[in-house]
């Protein structure tokens, strides 16, 4: 292999570094700005991708980037792959068509008066101090009461909140990783194993009996296919609540401007989410070689696909560091994803995410910062972690 020491191409970029959060969108820029395609010789050395045209074509040219060989940059502790996003056609087409049906809009139109609950349940304890920290308080056990509602798990929301927390904080600490990924299964384990065979009583139980090609779905890939659902479900979500109820409070104007005009709502979840995509980078490997702006990608190389770049590519959106729900191709942000790996769990964000803003104007609608938000992420992730909030009591 080349060595990338003394390429042009090389940058210093370490999604490792726990300080790289507190400036991260400054760094992306920068790279972006001075080497679109740049390498990095950070967990053993990655390409990063972070304009807009190359991330959607790579996304789509599955021959060419793989994800069987991982989806994280360095990789996690876990013993199996995610399914279906770490597999490639045509096992992958079968396997996404056995979950999507149960998470379009449509299919989850039954859902929304128990999501509607869960989140004036979570809320209800809170109004009449006026006061809360609406990212502990509601972003956190809302998702997670969410998609366990959806997928029938009865069990305390915290302790599926810590094992996923703890299981994705592990990555880039392999032995650590292993440790917290092997807590995980175990959970995870538990609730496959009650279904197994059994009448089918949830969409949890629903997926461990499944047959395709008349085949039950092997351990390891239900395995894989519930950890995606369980933490993926609900952990991106997460961050997104956060940093769309931050924008609410703290963009000039936007507050009142949609009180006036609730249609204006799903724009403001779109571009929070261009300008905060809760993952903010996945991961490819090269299958065959190719060049992309001149610089020669090998098989074996890994490459990040960084959303939080091509989100803000200004050669796809006019002035993109700047918080605009009236502008043009506001839902074209790459923060689901494109192509035939474009997040299963989309629509299901989409609506928890419109229910809480639309509560939160129903019901607290003077709500305004109390303190300064604290933000913080992981490899991939970024979101708020504390946002103190307050607001006029509600009894």
């Amino acid at each position: 292999m080349t060595a990338r020491t003394s390429r042009p191409e090389t940058v210093s970029f370490d999604n490792t570094d726990p300080e790289l959060i507190t400036h991260l969108y400054e760094r992306i820029n920068d790279v972006q700005s001075r080497c679109p395609v740049a390498w990095s010789d950070a967990s053993t050395g990655f390409w990063m991708l972070t304009k807009y045209e190359d991330v959607v074509e790579a996304s789509r040219d599955w021959e060419t980037y793989t994800v069987t060989e991982g989806i994280m940059i360095p990789p996690t502790g876990a013993s199996m792959p995610v399914i279906p996003a770490e597999l490639d056609p045509p096992r992958h087409s079968k396997l996404r068509k056995l979950v999507l049906p149960n998470f379009t809009e449509k299919a989850l139109e039954p859902w929304v008066p128990g999501i509607r609950r869960i989140i004036a349940d979570a809320f209800e304890p809170l109004l009449p101090a006026g006061k809360a920290d609406i990212v502990v308080d509601v972003a956190r056990p809302v998702p997670v009461l969410a998609i366990c509602l959806i997928l029938g798990i009865d069990t305390d929301w915290r302790r599926i909140r810590r094992l996923a927390e703890e299981f994705l904080a592990a990555t880039g600490k392999p032995e650590l990783a292993r440790a917290k990924a092997a807590e995980l299964e175990a959970f995870l384990e538990e609730e496959i194993e009650a279904r197994r065979g059994e009448p089918v009583k949830d969409l949890l139980g629903a997926y461990v009996n499944a047959e395709i090609d008349g085949e039950l779905i092997p351990e390891r890939e239900l395995l894989g296919l519930v950890q995606l659902l369980v933490v993926a479900g609900h952990e991106t979500t997460v961050n997104g609540m956060g940093m769309l109820l931050y924008r609410l409070v703290s963009e000039p104007g936007l507050r009142d401007r949609v009180l006036a005009d609730r249609s204006l709502v799903d724009k403001v979840i779109d571009e929070t989410l261009r300008l905060h995509p809760p993952v903010w980078n996945m991961g490819r490997t090269v299958r065959e070689q190719t060049t992309l702006r001149g610089s020669t990608l090998c098989p074996g190389e890994k490459v990040m696909l960084v959303y939080g770049g091509a989100n803000r590519d200004p050669d796809k959106f006019e002035h993109p560091g700047e918080f605009d729900i009236d502008r043009p191709g506001i839902t074209q942000h790459l923060t689901f994803g494109s192509g035939r790996h474009r997040c299963i769990g989309e629509a299901l964000a989409r609506l928890e995410l419109r229910l809480t803003l639309n509560y939160v104007l129903d019901t607290i609608p003077d709500v305004e910062l109390d303190g300064e938000p604290s933000f913080s992420g992981g490899t991939n992730q970024f979101g708020p972690r504390a946002m103190p909030v307050r607001f006029a009591s509600v009894t």
